[in-house]
C-alpha cells in the first residue's frame, strides 16, 4: 500500500494529548493505517474492533472496567468506533483520568461517529479525514501524470481499486463496493428503501457539475422533496457525495441557495451507471474532470490544514465558474476545461470580484493545482 499523507499528521496529533478522531469512507484504508501507527507508537497498546461483540464488552463507561482495560497501556486505538454504543463517555473518561495513554478513534459515518463522540470529546478531539488516495499520494512524476488523471477519471483512487493491475479486476471490485460497502453505513443508521436510494443515487451521477434539483429527483422517483434532501445528508454523511453551495456577497444576480454534487470516488460513480467506457469514447469527460479537480483539490486543502472554504459561482443569467475558494479574505477562481477548449471567464466576476484571482485549470497545470510537498514515509503495509 502506498504511504499515506496522513500518517505524520495523526503521529504528531497523538504527542499532543488530544484524542485523534479519523473519519473517511470505507475501504479507504483507515485499519491498515491504524495498524502500521501502532507499530509506530512503542511500548504497549491495544485495539478494539468495533465489528467484534467481546471487543464492545471491553469498553464501557465503568470505572473498575476502563481502569482494567488501559492497566500498563501506552497507546489505546478503537476501529469502527461507531459500533461501541459509550464510545465517546469511554474515552473522555480515559482521556481524562489517564492523560498518558494515547488515544485514536475510527469510524466511516460522520453522523453516526459524531453521535457517539462529539459532546463528550468536546475540546478534546482532532478530527483527521481519510479519503481515497490523492493525487500527491500516487507519486505523480511527469512521466506518470496524465495516466494518474486518465484512471482517476475512470476508476477512482480506492486503494485496493489502484493496486489491480487489470480493468476487468478494478470494474469488479467498484462493483462489489457499490453493492456491499458504500451505503452500509447509511442502511445501519436509519431504515431507508434500498430501491429508492439506489436510483437517487443514479441520478445523482448522471447529474455531477450540474446543479440539482430536489423536486426533479423527487418527481423522477416519485418521493417529496424533503427525503430527498433526508438521502443527500445521509450520503454527505457516509462520505459517498460531496455538495458545494453557491457563492455570493449578496449581488442580486447571484445564485446562492442551489447546490452542486460531486461524487468523493468517480470509480463509484461510474459503477453506479456502469460507465467505464474509454474517455475518447464519452460525452461526459467535461463532467468527469470538473468532478476530479474539485475533489482532489477539497482533498490537498484537508491534508495541507488549510481553511479554505469551497463555493461554484452562477449568476441568474448562466455566468459561471466551477470553483471559488475563499481563505483568510484571499478570493480564488477556478473553471475546468478538459482538451483543448478555450475557457471563458465572465468579466463580471472580475468586475465584482476585483481583488480575487482568475485561472483555467486543464490536462497542462493540472499537477500544479493538485500537487502538495510532502515527505512519504514507509509503506503502511
Amino acid at each position: 500500500m502506498l504511504p499515506r499523507i496522513a500518517q505524520s499528521q495523526i503521529l504528531s496529533v497523538l504527542t499532543t494529548g488530544k484524542v485523534v478522531v479519523l473519519y473517511g469512507p470505507r475501504q479507504v484504508g483507515k485499519t491498515t493505517l491504524l495498524h502500521w501507527l501502532a507499530g509506530r507508537m512503542g511500548g504497549r497498546g491495544e485495539i478494539l474492533n468495533g465489528d467484534f461483540l467481546d471487543d464492545r464488552v471491553l469498553l464501557k463507561p465503568e470505572r473498575a472496567r476502563l481502569a482494567d482495560l488501559v492497566e500498563g497501556l501506552d497507546y489505546l486505538f478503537v476501529d469502527e468506533a461507531q459500533l461501541f454504543p459509550d464510545v465517546g463517555r469511554c474515552l473522555k473518561a480515559i482521556h481524562d483520568h489517564y492523560p498518558d495513554v494515547k488515544l485514536l478513534a475510527t469510524g466511516s459515518s460522520a453522523l453516526d461517529l459524531s453521535q457517539h463522540t462529539g459532546e463528550p470529546l468536546t475540546g478534546r478531539q482532532i478530527r483527521v479525514m481519510l479519503y481515497p488516495l490523492a493525487y500527491a499520494e500516487l507519486d505523480p512524476r511527469a512521466s506518470r501524470r496524465s495516466t494518474i488523471l486518465e484512471q482517476a477519471m475512470l476508476y477512482g483512487t480506492y486503494p485496493e481499486v489502484w493496486s489491480l493491475p487489470h480493468r476487468d479486476d478494478k470494474i469488479a471490485h467498484l462493483r462489489q463496493l457499490v453493492s456491499d460497502y458504500v451505503l452500509k453505513d447509511v442502511f445501519a443508521l436509519v431504515d431507508l428503501n434500498r430501491s429508492k436510494l439506489t436510483d437517487v443515487l443514479r441520478l445523482l451521477a448522471l447529474q455531477i457539475g450540474s446543479e440539482v434539483s430536489l423536486s426533479e429527483i423527487g418527481r423522477q422517483v416519485q418521493m417529496d422533496t424533503k427525503t430527498i434532501a433526508r438521502y443527500l445528508d445521509l450520503l454527505e454523511s457516509a462520505f459517498v457525495i460531496i455538495r458545494l453551495g453557491g457563492y455570493s456577497r449578496n449581488l442580486r444576480k447571484e445564485v446562492a441557495k442551489s447546490r452542486k454534487i460531486y461524487f468523493i470516488d468517480l470509480g463509484l460513480r461510474n459503477a453506479l451507471i456502469q460507465a467505464f467506457q474509454p474517455l475518447d469514447q464519452r460525452d461526459d469527460v467535461g463532467s468527469l474532470w470538473e468532478n476530479l479537480m474539485v475533489v482532489e483539490r477539497i482533498k490537498r486543502h484537508a491534508y495541507s490544514g488549510s481553511r479554505a472554504q469551497h463555493y461554484f459561482w452562477r449568476t441568474y443569467d448562466q455566468k459561471e465558474l466551477d470553483l471559488i475558494e475563499e481563505e483568510d479574505g484571499a478570493l480564488r477562481a477556478y473553471e475546468f476545461k478538459y482538451g483543448r477548449r478555450r475557457a471563458k471567464i465572465p468579466p463580471l466576476w472580475s468586475a465584482t470580484y476585483p481583488d480575487s484571482t482568475v485561472e483555467v485549470i486543464d490536462a497542462e497545470n493540472a499537477h500544479r493545482f493538485l500537487n502538495m510537498e510532502w515527505t512519504p514515509e514507509e509503506s503502511p503495509g
